[in-house]
């Protein structure tokens, strides 16, 4: 089944662009041949106040017409387009309607979570029917939560609205193939952070809180987004600046895809204290791998670790240093603590979000929609 893929791959990185990446490595195991149609401007820096800048409008444009010119020229089976809404809304509604008119059925993906839900309400009423327009005329719509689904399947009533979550290779990341040799008395655990550094991915609260807990050491894998406020930076360069005269800090800085799997085997606790997200891969990727987390609830965030494989990671409220601060010096003092829930998230990992698993799922909807076309 030939597929269009509609998403943006690196520069820069992220967690879309890290699906994008997974796709297109499973994709010839699910039987399916895909062709990009890069939406991402390339541009290096990522301003944490915005998106929406004059390269994302060029770039957009530039999509468009590619994805014109592949459904005259090759007609592929489906196109599935990956969208975050906000400003894209206006280019994805129009990448819908080229496949409309093209009679190729179109899957609109949504890569975010229940954060949207608060946006869509706000939102004043033409612009709530300009939305709702673009849902209800793709084919079917991809949701990364229940709740999500639920939400948009009452904005569009008569539309098929799924659920798929995020996959995670199980073959890539996964524990370490020997156990770890027990630590020397005194040495440190290591908690991992993975993703950009932003205001809403909670890295500051991380540092206060791993400050105040002795005995651990936090390691920082991602850049630190440009355009950040000033006092934010200032207060993270403050609690940075004291982990690292401890000795306690390992700024690993933009860490290749090829290099994340022995990432996270070198580390012993994963740490994700967002204060918004959708579905993120990094959680995935951590529980694939093994480790005992500690997660804010936010997003998709608690459909992925409460399941039937019991307890896989300890949730703290976001913005709670103090929560998080318990949860580090329990999984610090409770070396079975931290062997139950790393057995817990890899068994849910496999699973549930295994990439052969989520890909089947994808194959399966294409099918339904390309039956539904003929």
């Amino acid at each position: 089944m030939r597929v269009a893929l509609w998403g943006p791959l690196p520069p820069p990185a992220g967690g879309l662009t890290r699906w994008m990446r997974t796709y297109l490595d499973a994709a010839p195991a699910a039987g399916l041949e895909a062709e990009v149609i890069d939406t991402s401007p390339h541009s290096a820096a990522i301003d944490a106040k915005s998106r929406f800048r004059p390269a994302r409008v060029v770039r957009a444009g530039e999509a468009l017409s590619e994805l014109h010119r592949l459904l005259a020229r090759r007609r592929p089976d489906v196109v599935h387009l990956c969208t975050t809404l906000f400003w894209a809304t206006a280019r994805d509604g129009l990448a819908v309607e080229l496949c409309r008119r093209a009679g190729v059925p179109a899957v609109l993906h949504l890569h975010f979570s229940t954060q949207i839900i608060d946006w869509l309400r706000a939102l004043p009423w033409p612009t709530l029917q300009a939305v709702r327009a673009v849902l209800g005329r793709a084919a079917a719509v991809v949701a990364l939560a229940e709740e999500l689904q639920e939400y948009v399947q009452g904005l569009v009533p008569g539309g098929r609205v799924v659920y798929v979550p995020n996959p995670v290779d199980t073959e890539v990341f996964h524990p370490a193939a020997a156990p770890r040799a027990p630590r020397a008395s005194g040495a440190p655990l290591r908690v991992l952070f993975a993703g950009l550094i932003t205001p809403h991915k909670g890295v500051l609260d991380l540092a206060r809180a791993t400050l105040a807990v002795e005995g651990v050491t936090l390691a920082l894998a991602g850049p630190r987004a440009a355009g950040c406020p000033a006092e934010y930076a200032r207060r993270l360069d403050e609690a940075l600046g004291a982990l690292a005269r401890q000795g306690r800090l390992d700024l690993l800085g933009e860490v290749p895809a090829a290099a994340m799997p022995a990432a996270y085997r070198s580390a012993d606790i994963a740490c994700f204290p967002s204060h918004a997200e959708g579905l993120p891969n990094v959680v995935l990727e951590a529980m694939a791998s093994g480790l005992p987390c500690v997660v804010t609830p936010v997003g998709a965030v608690p459909e992925v670790i409460e399941g039937e494989d019991g307890r896989a990671a300890l949730a703290v409220p976001p913005r709670d240093e103090a929560a998080l601060r318990d949860a580090l010096r329990a999984l610090r003092d409770d070396p079975s603590l931290r062997a139950q829930l790393g057995a817990a998230a890899r068994r849910r990992a496999e699973r549930r979000y295994a990439t052969r698993t989520i890909m089947g799922e994808y194959a399966a909807l294409y099918g339904q929609l390309t039956s539904a076309t003929r």
